[in-house]
């Protein structure tokens, strides 16, 4: 009898070990399941120019803000990261030579503003450009996606008094908040921020 006792008692404690065993293997390929939450957006339906400022504003908390942007033509978001940089954020920003010579690029409203740090990646064509439309928050956190900082973009441009119309462009944005997620997204800025070739404004 008591062999069968004991056996019974195997068969119950072996699931459960199994279960701690797993989440243990989980809990190191991704060191913060509980936050492993993300919100995906798609514009033009979804303004994605309101929701980046809603996110970006929570860098006062970090205190840096990362970011990596091929196209930057939007007035509202470079008119908040002043705001930021006077709030005491220190801000690097990244981008692709050839697209901050666009007539309508914005980087040049940054320049010079205490806390803006700017860089970017030498375009020598189509097949070596900064592509990235990213920002990260450290610790809070990682946009990533199609959508450029330009209105049309983001869903936010007006044609006719038809703000958000179908003739904004098909974009998207994930907000990802998982904190293993955002240190790799820093790691791999950093990797393309130290690049010596890089022209530093």
């Amino acid at each position: 009898m008591k062999k069968v006792i004991l056996i019974h008692g195997l068969n119950f404690f072996i699931p459960v070990i199994f279960i701690i065993f797993s989440m243990a293997v989980i809990f190191i390929i991704n060191p913060d399941p509980a936050f492993a939450v993300s919100y995906t957006y798609y514009s033009p339906e979804a303004n994605l120019q309101k929701i980046d400022i809603y996110w970006l504003k929570k860098a006062v908390f970090a205190k840096r803000l990362y970011i990596a942007m091929y196209s930057f033509t939007d007035y509202k978001i470079a008119k908040e990261l002043i705001k930021l940089a006077h709030e005491g954020v220190k801000i690097y920003i990244y981008r692709d030579d050839k697209q901050m010579k666009d007539r309508t690029d914005r980087t040049y409203m940054l320049e010079h503003v205490r806390n803006i740090y700017i860089k970017a990646k030498r375009d020598k064509g189509f097949w070596n450009i900064m592509h990235d439309k990213i920002f990260i928050i450290p610790g809070i956190v990682f946009r990533e996606g199609s959508a450029n900082w330009s209105p049309s973009a983001e869903g936010a441009s007006c044609y006719y008094g038809n703000c958000g119309s179908p003739s904004n462009q098909d974009n998207n944005a994930t907000y990802i908040t998982n904190k293993y997620v955002i240190k790799m997204a820093i790691v791999n800025f950093i990797k393309i921020w130290d690049r010596k070739s890089n022209i530093i404004y």
